[in-house]
């Protein structure tokens, strides 16, 4: 391999290694490849604290800093709100003097109103990257002694998490106040109570908001609800031993809780670990025992938010999020118990149109883009693909599930038929729901339409990695994943740059801010959970796709933006309904940003 790819690799920093050596990648694919690929493996396996990225809430996180005593030092309002002024300088003693012999302690924390909170606490040494306010940081490095840091983590607090969440699922005002009370309420009684309805109604609302999330049981609702009100980041690496060493569980009990935090029942677990369903029972009640906890709901909803924790203090930079500046997050279930996210941007009363995201920015709209095409009558809405985002992989063929999902949105919707709009390699899903679904597509538009076996002939980090994939398909899995796992925003901005510096239109508004801070954000987001999208839908090409013969759509335009020297650009198109060519002098890529009027000229009015 090319000296600044192996260097790099060796050192750890893949990312970093293709930013430095991606000229030479085509190089070692065709010369090297079992290097290449072994590298690759090697850099998959690193751990995200080498370079990831998450984004919490920041309300959901508050800090202190305390002495290896126990002693309280520093409160943010939020530690404070939740734990109260101390008085027992050993509520903290067990975790702070664990953290000043070990680095770091996960545990559990009574909070003023008997809640049991996850939390951690580190030494200084251990916590640069734990999303601590400015204020705590500068606490936890001032005076002589030795001071330890405590963070806690609690989006079951937060209302407005609740309250987002359940918009996203599209709960009523009653189901979503219910779901929320459920959160901390000992029982659906208690909820009822406390909310000022009825038992009946309560019983009611709640069977309908376990039909929207798809929950099977009230644990499960709750487990729904926390997933969505913990941010964006990876799954805990290993739920079991953050358990261990949260709860104080025994491995088989911690086995047996991570399972049931999944949703799965106590049989299901112990059809899942092969031992008795009493055996289970009796570990989960040994659970119960060591949390503090007497109800199901309550055990699952520790457990995420434990797991969430674990991961946002092990990762290399966790940001704190706010919600979209526009469009509404929808979250559906699918007919094979995965979850389905959108982004609906209204109005209600506009014409919808499918937007496709890319292979790794597009969950989000340009403002302006959205603007001009409300304005003109149009609804757009964007689709997280599987694997993807909020969207569960696919658990059959990926097209086939890509093309249902989409239909799935429509009829949660109730829209009889749709427009569709979809740029680079999400052609082949917009096609596939063409020809599963035709009776369903109005038009649609396809922008800068990836052809199968066809590439730009730029010379940039992007066009690299495409032709590798076509002639190395075996290292795109291998590579989406490590590329996964290193997400940091100056490492993301980086290659971002790197894959947009062929085209003079992209290099100008890539220089805009606001437009580079999207594009790193949709990218950390669409990867956040997994690269199974990606991966899938790179492989596709890779292995020779070819657009079906046969779709539905009224008529079909193909936009190009010159500024992108694809080579057969037209003739893989031209069996499509009514087709018709359109080409931009100057737009690449960033089309949507670059040149929207030109977008919406060939869409015309809704």
């Amino acid at each position: 391999m090319p000296q600044a790819l192996r260097q790099r690799l060796a050192e750890g920093q893949p990312s970093q290694a293709f930013l430095d050596g991606w000229p030479g990648l085509e190089v070692s694919a065709s010369r090297e490849p079992e290097a290449l690929a072994a590298a690759l493996a090697d850099a998959a396996r690193l751990d995200e604290a080498a370079g990831g990225s998450a984004r919490a809430p920041a309300s959901a996180l508050c800090g202190a800093v305390f002495t290896p005593g126990g002693r309280q030092i520093f409160a943010d309002p939020g530690f404070e709100g939740l734990f109260g002024r101390p008085t027992d300088s050993q509520a903290f003693a067990r975790l702070t003097r664990q953290a000043a012999r070990d680095g770091v302690a996960t545990g559990l924390a009574e909070a003023h109103d008997g809640q049991v909170i996850a939390v951690c606490v580190g030494a200084p040494g251990s916590v640069q990257s734990w999303p601590l306010s400015p204020a705590c940081r500068e606490q936890l490095g001032a005076g002589a002694g030795a001071r330890l840091a405590v963070l806690a983590f609690a989006p079951s607090r937060a209302s407005h998490l609740a309250m987002r969440a359940a918009d996203a699922f599209g709960l009523t005002p009653l189901e979503a106040r219910l779901a929320e009370a459920l959160l901390d309420s000992p029982n659906l009684v208690a909820a009822a109570d406390r909310i000022g309805v009825g038992r009946e109604t309560a019983r009611d609302a709640l069977r309908a908001a376990m039909r929207k999330t798809g929950a099977k049981r009230s644990p499960d609702l709750v487990r729904r609800m926390m997933d969505l009100m913990c941010g964006d980041h990876p799954p805990a690496a290993d739920l079991e031993a953050t358990l261990r060493a949260a709860f104080g569980a025994t491995p088989a009990e911690a086995r047996a809780a991570a399972r049931f935090a999944e949703g799965l029942t106590a049989r299901q677990v112990a059809e899942a670990l092969a031992v008795k369903e009493a055996t289970v029972r009796g570990q989960l009640k040994a659970v119960f025992g060591k949390t503090g906890v007497n109800k199901a709901k309550d055990l699952v909803r520790l457990c995420v938010e434990a797991g969430a924790l674990a991961t946002l203090t092990r990762m290399s930079e966790t940001l704190l999020d706010t919600a979209d500046p526009a469009g509404r997050l929808r979250i559906i279930p699918a007919a094979d118990e995965r979850r389905v996210a959108f982004i609906d941007y209204g109005p209600r009363s506009g014409r919808a149109i499918l937007v496709l995201h890319g292979s790794s920015t597009g969950r989000t709209l340009p403002p302006a883009f959205v603007t001009l095409l409300q304005e003109a009558g149009w609804r757009p809405i964007v689709p997280q693909r599987p694997g993807f985002g909020l969207t569960d992989r696919a658990t059959r063929e990926h097209m086939a599930c890509c093309a249902d999902d989409m239909a799935a949105i429509l009829d949660a919707l109730k829209l009889p038929a749709v427009d569709m709009m979809a740029r680079d390699a999400s052609v082949a899903p917009a096609l596939a729901f063409a020809e599963r679904h035709a009776h369903r597509l109005r038009r649609a538009i396809l922008v800068n339409a990836h052809a199968p076996q066809v590439w730009d002939e730029g010379f940039s980090l992007r066009t690299a990695v495409l032709r590798t994939f076509i002639s190395r398909p075996h290292l795109i899995e291998t590579f989406a994943e490590m590329m996964r796992r290193q997400t940091r925003t100056d490492t993301l901005r980086a290659m971002i740059l790197g894959t947009l510096e062929d085209v003079e239109d992209d290099r100008r508004t890539a220089d805009n801010p606001a437009v580079l801070a999207q594009l790193v954000r949709d990218a950390q987001a669409l990867s956040s959970r997994t690269s199974a999208g990606f991966a899938a839908e790179h492989a596709y090409y890779a292995r020779g796709w070819g657009p079906p013969a046969e779709v539905g759509g009224e008529r079909w335009d193909v936009f190009y933006g010159l500024g992108l020297r694809w080579t057969g650009r037209q003739q893989v198109w031209r069996h499509l309904p009514n087709v018709r060519f359109h080409e931009h002098p100057h737009a690449g890529l960033l089309v949507y940003f670059s040149a929207p009027e030109a977008i919406l000229e060939v869409l015309g009015p809704a």
